[in-house]
């Protein structure tokens, strides 16, 4: 199957998307290739950068400063950091040659690197058992960058992680809907027959009302809500031993009100708190979604190179099966011909091979559950699970130095890891509750002003032309107070949102530690990998050798020995075993420098994906994780 390389969007929300680009994904190819920021060495990196990438890229705390919010990320950032900034120096992995100290010389070395180690197996056939369905079994290769880019759009982890953002933003719009204008509309119909007692006779009272209220009121972002009201009502009385002028009465009445609260509830920050946790939310999701794409990349990439350790070691346990079987064959026939053999040394040379058989059997079966791996992870129509097609790597792991740098290390994991992203999230929305918190225990003061005119007349019409005219103008300013004795309940809570707060404080340090961890890890097993690769193709060459010594060894001597043959079972099996030794090096070496691209958040730039954040109709995108005001969808 050929490569490909494809824009990710979804088309029915407001998504992140991921773009590729055309050109070849990055691979270690090339001499040197750093892993690290583009100006090299950080030793001259003032601590505003290092402010700008802790706090700039939680964009709540760019878009509602906190002073000593920004001062404890600052410190956490800097205790981590400061120890590598120090000593700042672009290093490569390097290694010791051991292949001079084994004094063999170097023509036999080409020799032996041409009959063992990974590029003697180049060509060779892949003898694989027939498959579930009873058919021969088929195969399809492809290549790592086809595997990264069909996990990263199809994976369903990822899938289901991308409708998150949309849910969150649905929800930013339904918190910001709390200050949409509502149109409401109250009609009443009264049929009344009342008696009152008076000093003659009494008073009787029929009256019929047709009332109806129509207005719009609208809460603002100070806390207040403001209200206007047209209200039209037709009175009809039938009273005896009285009148009432003008009979039937109609009236008009038009009032605009605004409610305001002077010390709790007051102020927009306090009133714009769910809308900018629901922000906040739906940044967290897209951190969230980030962090399951450079998962997906990551594991798929390792589960590529176990996948090539695995087929790796199906065609070493074959080759040594195909060894083995020419020793028992000898050894039989001189038991035939020279009768010099006994027949507990031909049966452990056939037990040898038998064993042998077993182990072909299991890296076979090891073999087809790795490419199960593999399509799970990349979740390819083309490839289901289900189907009787056995995937193989096209690639194979790269033998190749790479500069890096700690400290440039660090800089990326702590400018690029959705972690510390979502930890800063956490620190706004704790600082957002503590601050409502902290509004709420304050007295209930609110102010009611309203201005009323009003008409009478004969009829409903009437009355509306003399409301406009001013006539009857009312002014009403209240006042309301109210204070819970003791204010112990808003003072609980107040305690309960700054522990929280603390609370968020220690788990953002968590994850400054814990992100600074796994990069020195994952530094420290690429340098070790790298010269786990020498050391393993040394003792292959030494390995090699000692099996070819013994193979000339036969060709000179005249009678071979039962003895002899079983050392060279042993010799052969021996060399098999470093033989995967070497190759699990090199695929080790290869998961390391993955893994060690997840730990600084590189992944997705390493692969050629762009992470993007659609922000309107005009098509423009903004990375999520560098630009502070981005908002999906907007």
């Amino acid at each position: 199957m050929e490569d490909s390389s494809a824009t990710y969007h979804a088309n029915l929300f407001q998504l992140p998307t991921l773009k590729t680009n055309l050109g070849p994904m990055r691979r270690l190819t090339s001499t040197g290739r750093r892993l690290s920021l583009k100006n090299g060495r950080t030793a001259a990196i003032p601590a505003a950068l290092l402010l700008a990438l802790c706090g700039g890229c939680g964009s709540p705390l760019d878009a509602r400063p906190d002073t000593e919010l920004r001062r404890a990320v600052l410190a956490a950032s800097q205790r981590e950091i400061q120890p590598a900034l120090e000593r700042s120096s672009l290093l490569t992995t390097a290694r010791v040659s051991k292949i001079d100290s084994l004094g063999i010389r170097p023509e036999i070395v080409a020799d032996l690197e041409r009959a063992s180690g990974p590029e003697s197996y180049a060509g060779t056939t892949l003898r694989m058992s027939p498959s579930l369905l009873g058919q021969s079994q088929q195969v399809v290769q492809i290549n790592l960058r086809r595997a990264v880019l069909t996990s990263t759009e199809n994976n369903l982890t990822v899938q289901f992680a991308r409708i998150q953002p949309a849910i969150e933003q649905a929800k930013i719009v339904a918190a910001e809907s709390a200050f949409d204008w509502t149109l409401f509309n109250n009609s009443t119909w009264n049929n009344l027959d009342r008696q009152a007692a008076n000093t003659g006779a009494a008073l009787t009272t029929q009256q019929t009302d047709l009332q109806n209220s129509i207005g719009l009121r609208r809460r603002v972002t100070s806390g207040g809500q403001f209200a206007i009201q047209q209200a039209i009502g037709l009175s009809d009385y039938k009273l005896r031993n009285n009148t009432i002028r003008p009979d039937p009465t109609g009236t008009a009445e038009l009032t605009l009100q605004f409610d305001q609260p002077l010390l709790r509830n007051f102020g927009s920050e306090v009133n714009l708190a769910e809308v900018r946790l629901a922000e906040n939310a739906e940044r967290d999701q897209i951190q969230v979604l980030k962090a399951n794409l450079l998962k997906t990349a990551t594991d798929t990439e390792e589960a590529y190179w176990n996948l090539c350790s695995a087929v790796q070691q199906l065609r070493i346990a074959q080759r040594l099966v195909d060894r083995g079987i020419q020793v028992r064959d000898v050894l039989r026939s001189r038991s035939a011909a020279a009768g010099d053999v006994r027949q507990a040394q031909l049966s452990d040379a056939i037990a040898q091979v038998a064993s042998r058989e077993a182990d072909v059997v299991r890296a076979e079966a090891a073999v087809r559950a790795a490419s199960d791996r593999l399509k799970s992870q990349m979740n390819d129509r083309d490839l289901p699970i289900g189907s009787d097609v056995l995937v193989l790597p096209a690639d194979m792991p790269v033998d190749q130095a790479i500069e890096y740098s700690v400290a440039d290390s660090l800089v990326l994991g702590l400018q690029n890891r959705p972690e510390i992203q979502r930890a800063i999230l956490g620190l706004d929305d704790a600082s957002v509750r503590q601050m409502v918190a902290d509004n709420g225990r304050l007295p209930q003061l609110d102010m009611r002003t309203q201005i009323r005119m009003s008409g009478l007349s004969t009829d409903v019409g009437r009355a509306a032309g003399r409301e406009v005219t001013g006539s009857f103008v009312d002014y009403i300013v209240g006042l309301s107070f109210e204070i819970p004795i003791g204010n112990r309940g808003p003072e609980a809570t107040y305690r309960v949102r700054k522990l929280e707060r603390s609370q968020a404080a220690i788990a953002y340090r968590d994850v400054i530690q814990r992100v600074t961890s796994e990069i020195i890890t994952a530094l420290r097993q690429v340098t070790s990998n790298y010269a786990l690769i020498e050391q393993t193709r040394a003792a292959r060459i030494a390995a090699a050798e000692n099996l070819r010594a013994l193979e000339v060894e036969e060709k000179t001597i005249q009678a071979l020995t039962p003895e002899f043959l079983d050392l060279k079972l042993r010799r052969q099996a021996a060399l098999a075993g470093v033989e995967i030794q070497e190759f699990n090096a090199l695929s080790d070496y290869n998961i390391a420098i993955a893994r060690l691209h997840a730990a600084c958040g590189t992944t997705l730039e390493r692969n050629q994906i762009k992470f993007t954040v659609p922000t309107g109709p005009d098509g423009a995108d903004r990375r999520p994780d560098q630009d502070p005001s981005f908002k999906a969808g907007k």
